[in-house]
């Protein structure tokens, strides 16, 4: 029970730390001078979506989208949202992402990992962070949700 306690008080506190900006639950409309971000992340067979929050910032408006499975398995996708993902993970090596590029693989503790990368633009840093997976399971799920390589 306690490395259960433990994985949840670390997810909470990776989503808190990024989420501490204020954001508002309802988008405000985009002008010219402000992008809306996508998570460009296709849900998995037998998850459903338990949250949508999005954080306006003067350039865009970054976003974090949740997701849960029967298991109680947790996903959650990040764009434009600033922040220390995986910080005080261990590095897990990299990802080859669809489209080219490379993301940075971090987890492995309480079967919690974090996929982060940059495309260059003002959506970055995009983030999947997965929690009661393996590594095998999380890397999977990627390649179905159209993130990593196949």
């Amino acid at each position: 029970m306690t490395a259960v306690r433990n994985a949840a008080a670390f997810v909470s506190s990776v989503l808190t730390l990024v989420a501490c900006g204020g954001g508002t639950a309802t988008q405000p409309s985009p002008t010219a001078e402000r992008t809306a971000c996508e998570v460009r992340f296709v849900t998995p067979e037998g998850f459903g979506r338990t949250e949508t929050f999005e954080e306006p910032y003067p350039d865009r408006i970054g976003v974090r989208l949740g997701w849960l499975d029967d298991e109680g398995r947790e996903l959650h996708a990040f764009a434009g949202i600033p922040g220390e993902f995986g910080e005080g993970l261990p590095d897990a090596g990299s990802v080859e992402l669809v489209g080219g590029g490379t993301g940075r693989l971090a987890g492995g503790v309480h079967e919690v990992w974090v996929l982060s990368w940059a495309e260059g633009g003002p959506c970055d840093p995009r983030v999947i962070l997965g929690r009661g997976f393996d590594r095998r399971g999380f890397l999977e799920l990627l390649r179905r949700a159209g993130v990593a390589a196949p």
